[in-house]
């Protein structure tokens, strides 16, 4: 541009204006157009489960011409968290780059975390639930609540129909520990196919909702 400009000051050159405003003219068009494009792109994040403390690959996907790179997204607390990141874009001839951020809210689902089933109930892969103890076999005893001085005994059932259930008073400590362990066997009955109970102090939350309701229920407890 400062070029033309040059020429056709010096040689007094029509042609020469002609051409530079020519060119401008271009380069403020895209413009404007790159950033109204910009501003109304949207893009669009497929469901994907997301744990505490668990780093997640985030794909997007946009009917607009972004550029959008994968992200790697990690959030220390459960429920509902905001996150964010930019696209960028080159329409509409590649002269220019615009950025926009983009804010979304993720469901984040509790930290996996604690005793595993198996570990903490027994062995047996027909726990069902834990009960009040009454002279049983000292194999079946259930010795962390002895820990915590109230002695509860595991009780197996004799059929593949009937639930596990899990008590969120038998778990010790804070509550964030005992929603982590609670997700945490949660987890591994949905991927064993075993169905179970989840005994909240205000709500019961049962395995026949599903995997996404379980928990979401969990993650906004």
């Amino acid at each position: 541009m400062a070029i033309f400009f040059i020429a056709g000051f010096v040689h007094n050159n029509n042609i020469a204006y002609i051409a530079m405003f020519f060119i401008f003219s271009i380069l403020f068009v895209s413009m404007i157009m790159g950033r109204v494009y910009i501003k109304k792109a949207e893009v669009f994040i497929p469901n994907i489960k997301i744990f505490a403390n668990k780093e997640a690959n985030i794909t997007f996907s946009s009917p607009y011409l972004v550029d959008i790179t994968p992200k790697k997204i990690k959030f220390s607390k459960r429920g509902y968290q905001e996150g964010e990141f930019f696209i960028k874009s080159n329409y509409p001839i590649g002269i220019a780059t615009f950025y926009k951020k983009v804010k979304k809210r993720f469901l984040v689902y509790p930290e996996l975390k604690g005793v595993s089933l198996k570990e903490y109930f027994g062995k047996g892969e027909d726990f069902e639930k834990l009960k009040e103890y009454e002279g049983e076999s000292m194999k079946y005893i259930h010795w962390p609540s002895v820990a915590k001085g109230d002695i509860k005994a595991k009780k197996f059932s004799s059929g593949e129909n009937k639930k596990s259930v899990f008590y969120y008073d038998s778990i010790n400590g804070d509550k964030e520990m005992k929603i982590s362990q609670l997700a945490l066997w949660a987890y591994e009955a949905f991927r064993d196919n075993i169905e179970f109970q989840i005994v909240l102090p205000s709500v019961i939350i049962d395995s026949k909702e599903g995997f996404d309701e379980v928990f979401k229920k969990l993650a906004l407890y």
